[in-house]
């Protein structure tokens, strides 16, 4: 797996099928996500996870982390994905417009053919970005655009809060079997 930070243009000739998210956790729902990106029964294009780190003292306070960018790094190789992008989270970032990541992050820089994600997905300023504004750039940026319903466990969506409060009140069972564990 190649590692690259988010501002730069990733060096690949070909197209990329992306699945964009927090990926706090790497749950469930999001190793489906993975597990059609790396599906290599459908093309050849390689795999990409698009995620967002927080070094900044202002994000990293905000965010409690299930596993760390190293064990996040483990996981996503062990699960097939050729191109890790880790996407800075900072004043600067969180402020581009949503139709410019789009454009700029998505297609220019990470060669994008395909976006699969969930039906929550949120990105630039203020996370005005979401679903359906992808698929209304769809046809401009040549995409295609797979949503992929949330995984459920006892008739509940899994989420990395859900696992967060899971480990927090002691249930390190449901933990893990959310985390597909």
């Amino acid at each position: 797996m190649i590692i690259f930070d988010g501002t730069k243009e990733i060096e690949y000739e070909g197209r990329t099928r992306v699945a964009i998210g927090k990926f706090d956790g790497i749950h469930k729902g999001h190793q489906k996500l993975i597990s059609i990106i790396t599906d290599k029964t459908i093309d050849s294009d390689k795999s990409l996870v698009f995620t967002f780190t927080y070094k900044s003292e202002y994000y990293l306070n905000k965010v409690e982390r299930i596993f760390s960018e190293e064990e996040r790094r483990k996981k996503f190789e062990a699960l097939g994905v050729d191109f890790l992008v880790e996407y800075e989270l900072n004043d600067e970032t969180s402020r581009m417009e949503p139709e410019d990541f789009a454009r700029v992050i998505l297609k220019e820089r990470l060669h994008a053919k395909e976006i699969v994600c969930g039906p929550d997905l949120s990105f630039g300023y203020k996370g005005r970005g979401n679903v359906e504004l992808l698929r209304s750039m769809a046809e401009e940026l040549d995409l295609k655009i797979t949503v992929i319903e949330k995984v459920q466990y006892e008739g509940e969506d899994i989420s990395s809060s859900r696992i967060r409060n899971a480990l927090k009140e002691g249930h390190e069972y449901d933990a893990k079997v959310m985390l597909g564990d």
